[in-house]
């Protein structure tokens, strides 16, 4: 009798460890993957912003310099009538500027381009949002299997908005959200202390 309880207790607490030692392993390759979603998804969003801005400020120059030309152009036509009775040449060059600016607005579309860039970045901040929560808070009234299934969802869904969003392949700005992200302009001011007793 003695001999059995003897062998058995070390084989389960051996088994107990041993499976502890496994789940809690196979957790952290989960919290890493989240953090690596949350990281994956700042410096992505933080990129599409960055398009988006540059894109804005050529749709702002693509509106303004077709809209300036054509008032100076059809104002310099009226002054050269009248006053030199038709209108210099490079009144005529003005009138082509305007027209190519407009050409290519029309066709490069960079108001339509700067709006499809602000959605994807407000869905990998989302997604970013969604993969610190997990880890942070939710991961703790779960079982290893949710949490394995929502992680899992997480780079799923990560993976679909890398395919269904405009490509971020401007070097600049890339360099651009690296540099105001290292600034820690995502930072929050105050973070969270913890609860003791219901108080902080």
């Amino acid at each position: 009798m003695g001999q059995i309880i003897r062998n058995a207790v070390p084989l389960r607490i051996g088994t107990f460890f041993g499976v502890f030692v496994v789940d809690d392993s196979k957790i952290e390759n989960l919290i890493n993957e989240c953090k690596r979603i949350e990281g994956d998804s700042k410096y992505t969003a933080e990129a599409h912003h960055q398009v988006a801005r540059s894109l804005s400020c050529k749709a702002f120059w693509c509106k303004a310099i077709p809209a300036v030309t054509t008032v100076g152009g059809t104002l310099l036509l009226l002054i050269g009538s009248i006053t030199f009775s038709g209108s210099p040449n490079w009144v005529a060059w003005i009138t082509l500027l305007s027209g190519t600016v407009t050409m290519f607005n029309v066709f490069m579309e960079p108001e339509k381009r700067a709006g499809d860039h602000v959605f994807a970045a407000k869905a990998f901040t989302v997604l970013k949002h969604d993969a610190r929560s997990l880890h942070e808070s939710f991961r703790d009234f779960m079982n290893s299997d949710e949490f394995h299934h929502n992680v899992r969802l997480l780079r799923e869904k990560y993976n679909w908005l890398v395919q269904g969003t405009p490509p971020t392949d401007d070097q600049r700005a890339w360099d651009k959200a690296r540099q105001r992200i290292k600034s820690g302009v995502h930072e929050p001011d105050v973070k969270s202390e913890p609860l003791v007793n219901g108080r902080k």
